[in-house]
């Protein structure tokens, strides 16, 4: 239930990241983690998570 209601854009990151480290190098999943670090904050979800943060609110994500 929590993960569903969670930010879709962080989620699908964190689940390509586990499949990439099966085979990837280390530098190659560092990359990868500043890649998707980048595409996470900047994504609606993203600003939404910390807006609500600073609010002090429960954040409402959209899956974008």
């Amino acid at each position: 239930e929590r993960l569903r209601e969670g930010p879709a854009v962080s989620i699908a990151a964190a689940k390509q990241a586990v499949y990439a480290s099966e085979h990837d190098s280390l530098e190659q999943m560092l990359q990868y983690e500043v890649d998707a670090q980048l595409r996470c904050f900047q994504s609606e979800d993203g600003r939404e998570g910390v807006r609500a943060f600073l609010e002090k609110r429960p954040p409402k994500f959209t899956g974008r």
